[in-house]
Parts: structure tokens; C-alpha cells; sequence
């Protein structure tokens, strides 16, 4: 039996999915013969940060007590500490079993990892399918090891390195993934949205970014899954548990249209009601490909866009038109379909005006509603351009552990942190470069969320109007907050940001005012709960008396928007939070309207608490020209249609 053991990382930080690169390893051994179990960890300490010796004790147990000579390990960069320290538990606990590693980053740093690390005694490099039956084949056997293309190993006291397996050529001869390897499909799914199943579509990426290590894994070799393959594993998947939505894994799925719209030709041809989401570049598209891709389901796509610097994407080898994936993003949003965009900071070159760029998309994109914009820290792999060209000046910053997304995972322990800090090479995505300002990029990566998911326009009109670019707005609010809290408060944000644009000159300190004091009250109505049942209680308001005209202010046009700065003194602005049917639950959004002083008077003593019946009643009996109750009755039917007019009650 040969056990495939999935480690743990933070959920907080990921979600946790099904284990698709073990299930694609354990067909491969079922097909050689072989008995094969699954262990995923993830799933079952998920959400666990921290892992004393206790833990870790009885983690390596729960592998032991299962009845596997052959221990089969995969680890990424951010829980590969953890997996050599379950790995050495276990080594402790049965010195018999046979420990195996492998995936990427066990790939770039094998000969490193079996020096320093004597519990592995194997690492299979690149493509496993072939590999692992065919090691496991020779350990049986006796067979000499130098006979195993892709593996590094120990021999006589010496670390070898065999030469590289050439990779798989026709990805359909592979068998299907062994999915009855999952005993408890629901258990990977918190809620109905998130239920959903990676299917692979294919491998490779053509292309050569600096600080990529997946294109080199796959010897940039774009490989793709026939379409007629790739649908037969999703009705698989549909008919074992009934999902129907999948996210297809390749690291680049649109680079060859012609197959993209042949599998969207055969999805329809099909009519399974399957929707999917994958990965793409803003070039070598359009936006009717994509048209193709939505009418067949596709409702989700994830683009690296990396930079929002030109200079740096030429640098970086990525080479995207900035304008062009701009504009891209904006139509795809329009046509409905939900996009990512991510971002990286922290590359050798980058200046502050390159970072300021970087930014100024960012908020951009949110302007037009992009839903999910991030933005990570570099993170050097081995394997990387960048890794070869800076690995003599790399440098230790504890603060990187933390902040990093790709090292986020645990709370590290005294072990690992040591580990870290004697083995540079095999643990470089915790090091940065001597010549980053790594303070610089601690300070954007915290507070680059909540600021700009919140604040967009504030800190967009700071930096085009006030001439207060996105790093010094950072600077300036981090020095007045203790950035070692988890979560900073938006209010607190808010308080700060207002203290600033008090700082700037009237003119253009009034229109900062206006778009903070929006901003902010979007902000609260967001918080607040759904709306009561009472069908004459108000929805959720926010009443605003801005400095300058509305309409001219723009507040619901993407950013840039050409502002003609009308004064607007007499003007009264209604925020009103709404809820419209959406594919997923339901979506909250913000209606915005200029408001009668009568209205806004009503508004204003419901606030106090007041409930609506009362204050347009007590109003009536103050109102000059109802002589009669007749005219009273009547002005309170108008009062009452005009609210109802306007949608402000609840129903």
C-alpha cells in the first residue's frame, strides 16, 4: 500500500480543495498495480495555524497507523517546512518507511533537501505518473536507481541526480484521476457556493516571466487535454457527487484559441449545464472569445497582471499592454463575467513611481467594480530567473513571514525558523532582496486592502488632485496605526484619511471631503443588517449634504472621471443600501439619489429613532396649510407615495 499524504496549510489563508495532483498520482499507481490510500491533512487540520511537537507527534502517528510502506509526500513552498517536519516524525516513529517528496519546489531543491534533510530518501522531479510507479517498481526489484529518469536519491553516501523524465507528451494517455480516493467529498465545501471541483485541462506555459518557476516545472511546454477528455472528467465528477461547477486547472488556458473555442463548440454541443473558471493572460484574447467562453459557461477567470508599471513589465518579461488589459477588464466586467486580477510588488527594479503605477491600477480596476484585485509580495523561487540572478543577496526579513501570502501559512516554529535561516537556497520564498525597501512593501501589503477596497476614490483623487501619491498616503496613515493588529478597523481608516484631507488646501481639501464622506457612508451602510420586516420602516440610509454637485462629482463613473467642480451647497444626497437576486445569494449595492429637504427632515428624526408612521404624523399636525383632516390625510398620502416612489420604505 503507498500512502499519498497531502500536508496541512492555513485555510485562513487558502481554501482548502481536493487534492487533484494526488488523485492524478494514485491512478497512475492503481494502473501500475499498485494500493494506494489518501491522507489529506489540509482538510483535516484545516484552519489550524500552529503545530507544536504534541501536534506533530500525533499527525505522524495517524500516517503510521495506516498500513503503507511507502510514504508519498507533496509540498508547496509555503508548507514545505511542515511537510519535512511530519516527514522527519514519521522517519522517527518507523525508520522502515520509505519517504518520497516531490512536486515543484521539491523539484528545483532535491539534491539541497536530501543533505540537509536525512527523513526523505527520495525526491521524484517534474511529471510524476511515470516516475513513482516506476521507483516503486525498482525498490521492489532491486533494480539499480540510475534506471529511473526524474528521481534524486542517496547512494553510498553520495546525493545523485538522475536526468530528467522528458515530460508527457499526449496528456489523454494518462488515466483519470482516482477520485474514489476522496471518502468525504462534502467535507471540502463550507458552503453550496463554494462547491466546486479542479479539473486539469492541461499543463505549460509558453511564456518566460523572471519570477515564474511553473513554466520552467513544465519546461514551457503548453500541453492541453482534448476537449472530449476534459468534458468525460467533469461528467465524471458530476455524476459521483452532483457538481456541476469546476474550476479547470492550467496555468494558461487561452493561449491557443482555436482549441479554447473548440472545447466551448463541444461543451455546447453537449448542453451539460456545467459552468467553470481558469486562467488567462489580457493578451493573444478578445473580448469575443471570451463571448464564446461565457456562453458555455465559463463564469470566472483569474489574470496575472503582475505590475502597473510598463517599464517593469518589460523588465519582468510578462509584456502586457497595461491600456489594453485595462480596457479588457473593464468590457469583461460589463458582460458579467467575474474577474481577478493579481498584482505583485517588490521586484529588484521597481521605484516608488513604479509602485505608485502599481497602485493607481489597482484602484482603478475596483473604480470599475473588479470584485477581486490582489496584490502579493515577491516571492523568489527556485527555479526563477529572478532566484539565478539574486541568490547572493538574498536577506532574512522576519517581517516577511508574516506578510507574505506564500509564507502565511503557519505560525513557524523555533525548528523551522532556523531551518529558514541556514538554508537560504531551499527556503528563499521566506528571504527578499538587499536591494527592496522591504519596510515600504510591509506597509502597502497591509493596508493596501482595506484602504483601497474601501477608500478608492479618496485615495485616487489624493494622488491625481492633491498630488499625494498612494506610497506617502500609506505612510502617513500606518504612522498613526499599531500595524501589529490582524484587522484594522475601516472606521479607524476612515478618522485618519479625514485627517489628512483636513490638511490640504480648501479647494481641494472640500472635494477629498466629499468622496471621503461618501466612502464612508457606503462603508457604514455596508455594515449595517438587512433591512426590517415592517413594511413602513425605512431601508438602511445615509444622508449626505456634500460641498460640491453630485452629478458633476461622478460618483458611481470608473475612475478617471473629468470633474467639474459645481458647488453644490443646497444639494441633499440619499444613500439607500439595496439587495438585488443575484446567481449566488443575494447582492448588496449602494442607490444614491438627490433628496427633497422635506424627505431628508423625516429621514434625519427617523434617525433619532422616531418610527415613520409617527414623524410623518406628528409633520401633518405641524403642517400650516392642512386646515382640515381631510387635508392632513391627504398630504400624508402624498408624503407616503412619495416615499414609496422613491423605495425608500422596505416594501
Amino acid at each position: 500500500m503507498i500512502q499519498l499524504i497531502c500536508p496541512p496549510y492555513n485555510a485562513a489563508v487558502d481554501t482548502v480543495d481536493p487534492p487533484l495532483n494526488l488523485l492524478v498520482l494514485g491512478a497512475a499507481l492503481l494502473e501500475a498495480g499498485y494500493g494506494v490510500c489518501l491522507t489529506d491533512l489540509a482538510l483535516l487540520y484545516s484552519g489550524t495555524s500552529h503545530f507544536d511537537a504534541a501536534a506533530l507527534a500525533g499527525i505522524a502517528r495517524l500516517i503510521i497507523g495506516k498500513p503503507s510502506r511507502v510514504l508519498g509526500f507533496t509540498a508547496m513552498c509555503g508548507n514545505y517546512s511542515i511537510a519535512l517536519r511530519i516527514a522527519e516524525e514519521c522517519k522517527r516513529l518507523d525508520p522502515d518507511r520509505i519517504i518520497i517528496l516531490g512536486g515543484p519546489h521539491a523539484s528545483f531543491v532535491a539534491a539541497e533537501t536530501l543533505t540537509h534533510f536525512p527523513a526523505i530518501d527520495y525526491i521524484v522531479a517534474g511529471e510524476g505518473e511515470l516516475t513513482l510507479p516506476e521507483l516503486i517498481a525498482v525498490l521492489e526489484s532491486g533494480h539499480p536507481l540510475s534506471e529511473v529518469e526524474g528521481i534524486c536519491y542517496r547512494e553510498e553516501g553520495t546525493i545523485r541526480t538522475n536526468p530528467p523524465r522528458p515530460i508527457l507528451r499526449n496528456l489523454d494517455d494518462t488515466p483519470f484521476p482516482a477520485f474514489h480516493l476522496i471518502e468525504d467529498i462534502e467535507a471540502y465545501f463550507s458552503t453550496p457556493e463554494s462547491r466546486f471541483f479542479p479539473v486539469e485541462a492541461g499543463r505549460g506555459c509558453p511564456f518566460n516571466c523572471s519570477f515564474c518557476s511553473t513554466s520552467t516545472f513544465f519546461s514551457r511546454k503548453y500541453r492541453t487535454k482534448s476537449p472530449a477528455r476534459i468534458i468525460a472528467e467533469m461528467r465524471y465528477v458530476r455524476d459521483r457527487w452532483g457538481i456541476t461547477h469546476f474550476s479547470l486547472t492550467h496555468d494558461n488556458f487561452t493561449v491557443n484559441q482555436k482549441f479554447v473555442r473548440q472545447f466551448c463548440r463541444e461543451l455546447l454541443d453537449c448542453s451539460e449545464p456545467f459552468t467553470w473558471s481558469c486562467s488567462s493572460r489580457t493578451d493573444h484574447v478578445n473580448i469575443e472569445l471570451f463571448e464564446v467562453m461565457m456562453q458555455a459557461g465559463c463564469n470566472g477567470v483569474f489574470f496575472g497582471i503582475e505590475s502597473g508599471s510598463q517599464p517593469i513589465q518589460q523588465v519582468i518579461g510578462k509584456k502586457l499592454d497595461l491600456n489594453q488589459a485595462y480596457e479588457l477588464l473593464r468590457e469583461l466586467h460589463r458582460l458579467g463575467l467575474s474577474c481577478t486580477a493579481s498584482f505583485i510588488t517588490g521586484f529588484p527594479e521597481e521605484t516608488t513611481e513604479d509602485l505608485n503605477q502599481t497602485l493607481d491600477m489597482i484602484v482603478r480596476l475596483l473604480s470599475i467594480g473588479i470584485a477581486d484585485v490582489q496584490l502579493h509580495q515577491l516571492s523568489l523561487f527556485p527555479g526563477t530567473q529572478l532566484f539565478d540572478a539574486a541568490k547572493g543577496s538574498l536577506v532574512l526579513d522576519e517581517q516577511f513571514w508574516s506578510t507574505n501570502d506564500m509564507n502565511s501559512d503557519f505560525q513557524l516554529s523555533g525548528i523551522e525558523k532556523n531551518w529558514i535561516a541556514s538554508y537560504p537556497q531551499i527556503f528563499s520564498n521566506y528571504y527578499s532582496l538587499r536591494s527592496v525597501d522591504t519596510h515600504t512593501l510591509h506597509r502597502i501589503r497591509k493596508l493596501y486592502y482595506p484602504l483601497a477596497r474601501s477608500f478608492f476614490r479618496t485615495l485616487y483623487y489624493l494622488n491625481h488632485l492633491a498630488a499625494v501619491p498612494y506610497t506617502r498616503t500609506i505612510d502617513y496613515v500606518s504612522a498613526r496605526l499599531d500595524m501589529h493588529e490582524t484587522m484594522l478597523p475601516e472606521a479607524e481608516l476612515a478618522l485618519i484619511l479625514d485627517e489628512l484631507v483636513q490638511g490640504l488646501v480648501p479647494e481641494t481639501g472640500r472635494v477629498l471631503k466629499d468622496f471621503l464622506s461618501y466612502e464612508r457612508a457606503v462603508m457604514e451602510l455596508m455594515q449595517q443588517d438587512t433591512a426590517p420586516q415592517d413594511t413602513t420602516a425605512m431601508k438602511p440610509v445615509k444622508v449626505m449634504q456634500p460641498h460640491y454637485s453630485i452629478p458633476a462629482l461622478k460618483l458611481h463613473s470608473p475612475l478617471p472621471a473629468e470633474l467639474e467642480l459645481a458647488e453644490g451647497h443646497e444639494d441633499w444626497i440619499l444613500l439607500v443600501l439595496e439587495s438585488a437576486p443575484a446567481l449566488e445569494g443575494r447582492r448588496r449595492y449602494v442607490r444614491v439619489m438627490s433628496m427633497d429637504p422635506l424627505s431628508i427632515a423625516i429621514i434625519q428624526q427617523m434617525e433619532d429613532g422616531s418610527d415613520f408612521r409617527t414623524v410623518v404624523h406628528n409633520l401633518a399636525l405641524e403642517n400650516p396649510f392642512a386646515a382640515s383632516e381631510q387635508d392632513r390625510q391627504e398630504w400624508i398620502s402624498r408624503v407616503y407615495d412619495h416615499f414609496h416612489t422613491h423605495e425608500l420604505l422596505t416594501s
